[in-house]
């Protein structure tokens, strides 16, 4: 089997989206509301543009390296040995977030949908969808993906519209007037979360056009930002800052909220269930990423073969990993970023400076030169309006304490600016949807 497989722009960018949702709405917002209280909404900001750095780099490791993914790139680039060195490194990053999310998953299953299901029979549940999704090809998950997508999103943006009635807009003000402490604290804590999107070099090579790529991961990052820093305004909106930095899972009991009459009550299970197969799906694209990389050690290049034997393993580690609730809410929130940056970081940077020198620039081509250009106006024009979001935030920080008014122009100006970028951003991924496939 050829393992090089063919993704669409739309189904990366779903999948960048969900990766990112899934992730950050488990314990996240808990913490970020204990942090910054009814100022939780702007958590997203910091990590969104760690996230756009990181799909940078992807972008310009695709255009040096075609039609190759980040485990084929820092071989090639830095050899065999420290190609394998950074390739372990990567697998281990994977494979962390893949047990703090298994264990997430369990949890969340264990205490909302499968209450009286032994803990270890969702375990077991979760794994053989590993292995079954492990043995096809990632097209096939891709395309689950994309369906399923289609229910999430729906959900995501009615969500307001279900709660329109306990919806309290008080309860945003006053805005940015706690300054820059919680802030940063907050924005800090979510690039742990954020940084999930790194899985998606194992799947560089799925498009040939490194314009597209760039554009998809790049809509799929706002698209995720957007949604999540509406839920989180929900959130304090309708359950206040208070309850929701008490509770487990903020966004199950949001769910709850939601009620038509006495003949259309109990919508948080069709909700959490679909949330629940998006996580899934998520976990399973991590999963096949670290397959491929298992791989580069080998001469094979299915790494379906691999799929049983690590599906297993992985549980072991599981059962092991982590023994309380308590533990793993810690490990979640706190030490994520930590090994976040100091995995991700170190690897970008050499994979990045390695990939500059002389012997790897290829000449390019004029497609390549027009790809390079294409769709320009909107990529500028989402980078400014991400921009205008900093500086909203800056401006709020700066005289939001002293003037209620600066607050409340800043959240404006960032709210309208996001939804921009979304927009912008989303017109940057049809006008490259348009470049051909090509082989330069």
């Amino acid at each position: 089997m050829d393992q090089r497989q063919i993704i669409s722009p739309s189904q990366l960018s779903w999948l960048a989206t969900v990766i990112i949702f899934t992730s950050s709405q488990t314990f996240f917002p808990r913490e970020a509301l204990y942090i910054s209280g009814h100022n939780g909404w702007i958590a997203y900001t910091i990590p969104l543009i760690y996230a756009l750095c990181i799909t940078y780099i992807f972008y310009e490791l695709s255009k040096r390296f075609p039609e190759k993914n980040i485990f084929e790139i820092s071989q090639q680039i830095l050899g065999k040995v420290m190609g394998g060195i950074i390739n372990f490194i990567i697998i281990a990053y994977i494979w962390i977030s893949l047990m703090r999310n298994i264990a997430i998953l369990t949890a969340f299953m264990d205490s909302s949908i499968l209450i009286s299901t032994p803990i270890y029979i969702i375990g077991i549940i979760i794994i053989l969808m590993f292995i079954y999704y492990g043995k096809m090809s990632y097209e096939v998950s891709a395309r689950v993906n994309e369906l399923t997508f289609l229910l999430f999103i729906g959900m995501a943006f009615t969500m307001p519209l279900m709660l329109i009635g306990d919806i309290q807009f008080e309860r945003l003000l006053p805005i940015l007037a706690k300054g820059v402490d919680g802030f940063v604290k907050s924005n800090t804590l979510t690039i742990g979360w954020f940084g999930d999107i790194f899985i998606l070099g194992a799947f560089l090579h799925a498009l040939s056009v490194p314009k597209q790529i760039h554009a998809a991961i790049r809509f799929g990052l706002i698209n995720a930002t957007f949604i999540l820093t509406l839920v989180m305004a929900l959130t304090i909106t309708v359950l206040g800052p208070n309850i929701g930095s008490k509770a487990t899972y903020p966004i199950y009991l949001l769910a709850e909220q939601i009620h038509f009459t006495d003949f259309l009550e109990r919508l948080e299970i069709i909700m959490v269930t679909a949330y629940t197969f998006s996580f899934m799906l998520n976990m399973i694209f991590m999963f096949i990423a670290g397959l491929i990389g298992l791989s580069s050690y080998t001469n094979r290049k299915d790494y379906r073969i691999y799929s049983t034997s690590v599906g297993w393993f992985l549980y072991m580690f599981k059962v092991l990993s982590f023994s309380s609730i308590t533990e793993l809410y810690i490990f979640s929130s706190y030490s994520s970023v930590v090994i976040t940056l100091g995995l991700q970081v170190p690897v970008l940077i050499i994979l990045f400076a390695f990939s500059r020198r002389k012997k790897f620039k290829k000449k390019q081509s004029n497609i390549v030169k027009k790809e390079h250009r294409y769709a320009g106006n909107w990529r500028w024009s989402t980078n400014l309006l991400i921009l205008s979001c900093v500086l909203f935030i800056l401006f709020g920080i700066l005289f939001g304490r002293l003037y209620s008014i600066c607050g409340l122009i800043a959240g404006i100006g960032f709210a309208l600016c996001l939804t921009g970028a979304l927009l912008t951003s989303f017109m940057e991924m049809i006008k490259c949807n348009k470049l051909r496939q090509n082989k330069t």
